[in-house]
């Protein structure tokens, strides 16, 4: 049946860092080239899964980028016909810059939603409820708490469910979870942040085999942009460069490393920089680089 392949649509909201791309304030070539030329922006780090058949919407992470997302959200769904009405949650990763302030949006300043599904881990919405003013969003009904444990499945809709995976990633507020998402035919994993493969490795790979995407952490492409992050101590920062990566996993099929897209790349990140030496050196590896828009069948 054909409408079990298209039961859902991602689509690619965003591809950079917390801080998007270009960073602010920041005169470094990437950032001075994504000002030049528009074609070169990147929002931050989010997808959308749309259930075709519910027209129903899910939005992984709020980023600060959340407004112009979601236009370009409701630009795809008014093509399809969809209902306005189509936003139906939205799945938070954990409390750093780029995940979660698209929130306030949601607020009675801006789209005032009513009761709106938000799915946390119970950290996370401990840490949202007693600080303002995110506290103002459950008061003031915009958004309702659907707090999930890790690795219980959930229903997102009557087709579409998910598993929340915990990450190990500089947990200063709450903890970190990754996704894994399932409709009746296909999967994906949604891992945006990552410290270390050190003790996920393992359960990576296994989670790998079942799915049929993964978004994963290319924050960096590697170690030697990491001396041009401005006044920061590089043990703060541990995602594990793309180019380490490819390395780790250079023992797997090809079909299964092609299940692999790199995203949430930082402004220094070398494939922004244009090299096409980069982008074929990942592309020959049977990586793949996340791109704004795309768009993947589920």
């Amino acid at each position: 049946m054909r409408w079990l392949v298209d039961r859902a649509l991602i689509k690619v909201l965003g591809t950079a860092q917390d801080a998007g791309h270009p960073q602010l304030n920041c005169q470094c070539s990437h950032c001075q080239a994504a000002r030049t030329d528009a074609s070169l922006k990147r929002l931050q780090s989010s997808l959308a899964l749309i259930d075709k058949k519910e027209q129903k919407s899910f939005v992984f992470d709020a980023s600060p980028a959340f407004s112009e997302q979601l236009d370009n959200l409701n630009e795809l769904v008014r093509k399809k016909n969809y209902s306005v009405d189509h936003l139906s949650g939205i799945l938070l990763s954990h409390a750093h810059l780029g995940h979660y302030l698209g929130l306030l949006y949601l607020g009675k300043e801006a789209l005032n939603t009513s009761q709106l599904p938000v799915y946390l881990s119970q950290k996370m919405f401990d840490f949202l409820k007693n600080n303002a003013p995110w506290s103002d969003l459950f008061k003031n009904g915009n958004i309702k708490a659907e707090v999930f444990e890790f690795e219980k499945e959930y229903n997102l809709t009557k087709e579409i469910r998910f598993k929340a995976v915990e990450i190990k990633h500089r947990n200063e507020y709450a903890d970190t979870a990754a996704f894994i998402v399932n409709t009746q035919e296909k999967a994906f994993f949604y891992l945006p942040d990552l410290d270390s493969w050190q003790g996920f490795e393992r359960k990576f790979r296994e989670i790998l085999a079942e799915v049929d995407y993964v978004f994963l952490d290319g924050t960096f492409f590697d170690k030697k942009e990491l001396g041009e992050l401005r006044g920061r101590d590089l043990k703060e920062v541990p995602h594990p460069p793309i180019i380490e990566t490819i390395k780790l996993f250079s023992d797997l099929n090809k079909a299964e490393r092609s299940k692999i897209y790199f995203t949430h790349f930082n402004h220094t990140n070398r494939i922004l920089d244009l090299d096409a030496n980069k982008f074929e050196y990942v592309k020959s590896k049977h990586f793949n680089l996340l791109e704004e828009g795309q768009e993947f069948n589920l």
